[in-house]
C-alpha cells in the first residue's frame, strides 16, 4: 500500500499529476478563466462523466 507522500517519489503519479496541470492550464486559457476555476469546472466535468465518458444524467 502506498501513503500519500510515496506518490511524490512516484513517476506515473507525478506524470498524471502534471499531465491535469498541463489541461487546466490549456482550459483556462481557452475559457478565459483563472486557473482555479478551471480546475473547478473539470471537476464538474468528470462529477458528470460516467468512465465511458456518458452524461450521467
Amino acid at each position: 500500500m502506498m501513503g500519500l507522500l510515496d506518490g511524490l517519489s512516484d513517476p506515473e503519479v507525478m506524470a498524471r499529476i502534471s499531465e491535469r496541470q498541463r489541461i487546466a492550464a490549456h482550459v483556462a486559457a481557452q475559457m478565459g478563466v483563472t486557473l482555479e476555476e478551471a480546475r473547478a469546472a473539470l471537476r464538474a466535468f468528470e462529477a458528470d462523466t460516467s468512465s465511458d465518458g456518458h452524461t450521467l444524467h
